[in-house]
């Protein structure tokens, strides 16, 4: 019978569960969720000890981790794959000035079905120094994995592959992960999540604990819009503004996803608000939301306190990792080297060496020689004596010598070849630039011959009009506007630009205020496109531009 003790850690928030795996069969032993002040070592040793794991393999998540993708060629070796996207990766850390040492990179390669020609790397990076501190708050215990809480929530989802779907995993922040055809697609990674709204509530609580508490007692209104303020809870204004803008964003991603999502999960300490599912599901009506159920539960069962699992499913997908459930190049921790300062013959031979160390070595082994085995000889034996150990010494020397040579050989190799791959990455790119260029070129003749010799058929074309929108359509808008503005939004300006677009100019104290009024322009359907700047402050004020089209 395996065992696992996963461990989700957060700023003030530590999540475990423990599982129990015999043959095919998977069962929950423990679980809670904790809240801890400042020293996170103590509360670790608490939950071990809680949890009798003394001997039991432990997994943790890695924090702070920042994703990127990028492309390879599908018609590389592994080899040549694995050091394109070394070279890849290190022209990252050079574009966003990431200091490459003091991070550790892993990876994960996709298949895209849209284009054949390429492979998709899902690259993950986290701190080093932040990896090796969580990792000696558990000194003593048997840490097996640390891995991203991403990749690993889809250890809960018995996906066979013929759905495609998203996990909204609302914890700290609010991770999104996207999979298609059985891989994982994508990763975003927002700001918002619980980590804002606990914060907020515990200005007034003073209490992680109390403020976790408020939000399970929460229930969201979901029956329309305009009613979603009539919960009671001072705090709803803060809940639903978060809310609302993981909905929007989690919206954005499905649309721009090329492939249709089946279905979206909902999972986290977020889901310890009542009735978030149907909250989700009211704005995201295309597509079918619920909550992330641990797959291997028996979902009918009565007695099972299915909504406290979902909010520790974070650490039963770690712990799931630990008992074999997670691809190992995902895997942060890795084996310490090992070290040693003696210089020996078989150490040498497994690693570059210098002239210095070769006298070192063969000054040690003389030194022992003369001492060892001149004592007490005659002086022909003495003689016989260091004519062979001058011939050790020489056919030493020689095999040191040839094995540095192979080495350095093997490194101009090693160099020849990366630089062979990535040749043959930009050579790709290249040939991707022209097929554009020349895709490009070709409209731009067929425009300017539609241009010089101008026909009946673009004459008549040329004089179609523009939309022309009715009389009403402004005042209406601006009525829409009048019900649904939040009270502290004020409208500088409103501007028709050209046809049906229209660019309003607006201010408030709060980012949430803003971004709740932007949803619900886009919810309502009292415009259509709606794209927003970043926001700028001027004084006390945030301000922001709106732009969309008249539906």
């Amino acid at each position: 019978m395996q065992s696992c003790l996963g461990i989700y850690i957060e700023d003030n928030i530590i999540k475990y569960a423990k599982l129990h795996k015999e043959k095919d069969t998977l069962k929950i032993e423990s679980y809670n969720t904790v809240f801890y002040d400042k020293n996170l070592d103590e509360a670790l040793k608490k939950i071990v000890s809680e949890t009798y794991s003394y001997k039991v393999p432990i997994s943790i998540n890695v924090s702070d981790e920042m994703y990127h993708t990028f492309q390879v060629s599908s018609l590389l070796n592994k080899q040549d794959t694995k050091k394109a996207i070394d070279i890849e990766y290190e022209m990252l850390c050079e574009e966003k000035g990431y200091n490459k040492d003091s991070l550790q990179h892993n990876y994960l390669i996709t298949y895209p079905r849209e284009n054949n020609e390429i492979q998709k790397v899902l690259s993950i990076t986290a701190d080093k120094n932040e990896i090796a501190r969580r990792t000696k708050a558990l000194t003593g215990y048997k840490v097996n994995t640390v891995a991203p809480i991403p990749t690993s929530i889809t250890n809960l989802v018995d996906n066979d592959g013929r759905k495609n779907i998203a996990i909204v995993n609302i914890e700290e922040k609010t991770q999104i992960t996207v999979i298609v055809d059985g891989q994982i697609y994508q990763v975003t990674v927002l700001e918002e999540g619980m980590g804002e709204i606990l914060r907020e509530i515990n200005q007034t609580e003073n209490s992680y604990a109390k403020s976790y508490e408020v939000c399970k007692n929460m229930t969201l209104n979901t029956r329309n819009s305009s009613e979603i303020y009539s919960e009671s809870s001072e705090y709803m204004d803060t809940v639903t503004s978060v809310l609302i803008r993981i909905v929007s964003q989690t919206k954005d991603i499905i649309n721009e996803m090329f492939a249709s999502i089946d279905k979206i999960y909902i999972t986290g300490l977020g889901t310890c608000i009542n009735s978030v599912d149907l909250f989700f599901q009211e704005y995201i009506s295309s597509v079918k939301c619920e909550l992330l159920k641990p797959y291997f539960l028996n979902t009918s069962a009565p007695q099972l306190p299915m909504k406290e699992y979902i909010e520790v499913n974070s650490a039963i997908a770690l712990a799931l990792n630990g008992l074999g459930m997670m691809d190992k190049n995902l895997n942060f921790v890795k084996s310490a080297k090992a070290g040693g300062g003696n210089t020996s013959l078989a150490s040498i031979l497994n690693q570059d060496v210098s002239l210095d160390t070769i006298k070192e070595l063969f000054g040690h082994i003389g030194q022992s020689v003369k001492s060892d085995f001149t004592t007490g000889l005659s002086s022909t034996e003495k003689l016989l004596t260091r004519g062979i150990v001058s011939c050790v010494m020489v056919a030493g020397l020689f095999i040191l010598f040839s094995h540095v040579i192979s080495n350095q050989l093997t490194n101009k190799t090693q160099q020849v070849e990366s630089a062979i791959a990535k040749t043959n990455t930009e050579l790709t790119k290249l040939n991707t630039d022209i097929k554009t260029i020349s895709a490009r070129t070709n409209t731009y003749k067929e425009l300017i011959q539609e241009i010089t010799s101008p026909t009946e058929e673009n004459e008549s074309t040329s004089q179609v009009p523009q939309r022309i929108i009715q009389k009403d359509s402004i005042p209406n808008l601006l009525n829409r506007i009048m019900f649904v503005i939040p009270k502290k939004v004020k409208l500088i300006s409103i501007k028709n630009t050209t046809s049906d677009h229209i660019v309003i100019h607006a201010e408030a104290e709060k980012y949430e205020q803003l971004g709740y009024f932007k949803a619900v322009l886009t919810t309502n359907g009292i415009l259509e496109n709606v794209k927003s700047n970043s926001a700028e402050k001027s004084g006390s004020a945030i301000q922001v531009i709106i732009e969309g089209d008249l539906p």
